[in-house]
């Protein structure tokens, strides 16, 4: 388990917010990107709005509101999140969103968990926002992540926004701010959680695994955040996820056979799979925009071969994760990229 505490690149973000914390707006957008933290920040905030002796910058610890979100049963936080992102949270949120799950009405026991932050999980939340305060003190929310939002839930929380009620906060949580409806970002302050450089990571997980050597910077270089790298080595994944990190980045992959890359893809999850090549798609685009290597033609330690297949691949892998339809799409979708990536390497 990792506490706010260990997270040391986040304490510019951290200062930069506590110290006017009486004064914050009732819209707050913490941005940044994935694994990094954002959440616990998110967290550590909310405990300090919420407590009822905090010292000058903290929460105090000690109260009944501090011990109430302790334990997480503080019934004035509301947590938003989605069904199949919960375990990617800090307990605290796992156990505080629970019961905004199966809100929909006539929701089957037997539904798959959703993608997304409904409507009525929203409408759920303005109730439990507008009513009197079980602690007769502030009222927050948390949605994390915001971008998960779909249309129709962020025109319920537009509401929410441009109405609030008194000692009411709203802290969205998202690593692309972009996918949220600009009315909804102009009626936030937005706090910006630096990345880490890759020492400082790899100082990190040192100090966490003193025993293992990693190598960081094959897992930042696809995007992947401290948190998220040390779920991968807590869970023994290391090997697994360096070894298809490093065969994607290999010129053998001319000629060779799409369904057995797709199969070492399918071994890390197909969702984590296409955010690692839409991520290496993304940091080529960057390469040939600041002019590293050819405009038309990659080394052969790219994974796609051209600036156009580097488009193309980033734009339809970030609109299938946007919308994915069902495992059976996902894999062939997978497969459809894998082929591609062999055949240009042959090309």
């Amino acid at each position: 388990m990792v506490e706010f505490e260990e997270l040391s690149w986040l304490r510019p973000a951290w200062d930069q917010v506590s110290a006017h914390w009486k004064s914050l707006s009732h819209g707050i957008l913490i941005t940044g990107n994935s694994g990094i933290g954002k959440g616990h920040l998110a967290l550590e905030l909310s405990r300090l709005l919420l407590c009822t002796e905090p010292n000058e910058h903290q929460a105090c610890g000690q109260c009944a509101s501090c011990q109430l979100l302790k334990n997480s049963v503080h019934p004035d936080l509301h947590v938003l999140v989605p069904e199949t992102q919960i375990d990617n949270q800090p307990e605290p949120i796992q156990r505080h969103a629970s019961r905004y799950f199966m809100s929909e009405k006539g929701a089957s026991s037997t539904r798959k968990p959703s993608r997304v932050i409904g409507v009525d999980a929203v409408r759920l939340l303005s109730d439990s926002l507008t009513t009197k305060s079980g602690r007769a003190g502030r009222k927050l929310s948390l949605i994390v992540p915001a971008d998960r939002l779909n249309s129709n839930s962020m025109n319920a929380l537009l509401k929410l926004l441009e109405e609030p009620a008194a000692d009411t906060y709203i802290i969205l949580v998202s690593a692309r701010p972009y996918r949220l409806a600009a009315t909804i970002r102009s009626r936030c302050i937005q706090l910006e959680c630096p990345t880490p450089d890759p020492q400082v990571i790899r100082s990190w997980l040192g100090d966490r695994y003193p025993e293992t050597s990693i190598d960081v910077l094959p897992f930042a270089r696809c995007g992947f955040g401290p948190l998220q790298i040390n779920g991968i080595v807590a869970a023994g994944e290391q090997g697994l996820f360096q070894g298809l990190i490093e065969k994607l980045h290999r010129p053998s992959l001319a000629g060779g056979n799409p369904l057995m890359l797709a199969q070492e893809c399918s071994a890390v999850g197909i969702q984590t799979a296409l955010r690692i090549l839409q991520h290496l798609a993304l940091a080529q685009i960057r390469q040939r925009a600041i002019g590293v290597g050819s405009s038309r033609s990659c080394s052969s330690e790219s994974t796609f071969s051209g600036r156009e297949s580097c488009i193309q691949a980033f734009v339809e892998i970030g609109r299938f994760l946007v919308n994915p339809t069902g495992a059976v799409d996902e894999q062939l979708f997978l497969e459809d990229i894998c082929t591609r990536i062999c055949e240009e390497r042959e090309s």
